[in-house]
């Protein structure tokens, strides 16, 4: 549907190209956006919920209100609050990850205040690493792996989890006039991406060993939180949904 709309946006531009516009200018525009919300993500051991923050640089021409091209890139952070075995408040971990993406947009009408949708296509790189028990940063080295089917003892996990991999999303919004060539957008971003998820670990003589998907239990003494992999160490490919609200300013 949302590539219909697009090519309808075309086929107005087409149509209206010696027209004058009021509100928007034909040329090169650069959009700055800001979003917040959260990853959907079904298939993490244990209660989790993975919040999706991060800001936009576009750069592209405008052929008319109704139709316009854009690349970009960006930096968003993947929160994981989950909670494990033992654990009376939610562990949090994060991850910084660097979308590429072409963008297509179209503004409903040549007004102050008018509708838009937007639509980007791109793929996502993922910055992995891990944390040790004092919480310094340490870049893992090693891949992912199904790991070991026997529950082995651990002194500290952090879940590895964001967007790696190829996306797609619609914004459906208002744009807001302010002076000259700058407006204001607000809207609401929802997509599809592939998502990494992966488990590192820390054992009782200070490894750092990379899991996939984990199951968590307690010893029989009660005094150790035990780990085991549950198979495939990451998740990258198959396509999980986001749900984002966006602030932005084009200029």
């Amino acid at each position: 549907m949302s590539i219909c709309l697009m090519l309808s946006a075309i086929a107005v531009h087409a149509s209206s190209r010696a027209k004058g516009y009021e509100y928007y200018h034909r040329g090169v525009f650069i959009s700055v956006d800001f979003a917040a919300g959260m990853a959907f993500n079904e298939r993490t051991a244990g209660r989790e919920r993975n919040s999706s923050n991060g800001a936009d640089l576009a750069v592209g021409y405008r052929f008319s209100p109704h139709f316009a091209v854009a690349i970009g890139f960006g930096a968003h952070g993947y929160s994981n609050r989950t909670w494990t075995c033992g654990d009376t408040v939610p562990r949090k971990d994060e991850n910084t990850c660097v979308p590429v993406f072409v963008r297509l947009r179209s503004d409903i009408l040549d007004r102050e205040v008018s509708p838009y949708l937007q639509m980007d296509l791109g793929y996502s790189f993922m910055d992995m690493y891990t944390r040790d028990a004092l919480g310094r940063v340490r870049y893992a080295q090693d891949k992912f792996t199904n790991g070991r089917n026997e529950y082995i003892d651990m002194t500290d996990s952090y879940i590895q989890y964001g967007m790696k991999g190829c996306f797609a999303s619609l914004d459906l919004g208002v744009s807001l006039y302010i002076i000259g060539r700058s407006r204001m957008n607000i809207g609401l971003c929802a997509g599809i991406h592939q998502a990494f998820l992966g488990t590192s670990f820390q054992t009782e003589d200070g490894q750092i060993l990379n899991f996939g998907r984990v199951d968590y239990q307690t010893s029989e003494d009660g005094r150790h939180v035990q780990v085991r992999t549950l198979g495939s160490p990451s998740f990258n490919e198959t396509f999980e949904p986001f749900l984002r609200v966006k602030i932005g300013f084009s200029f």
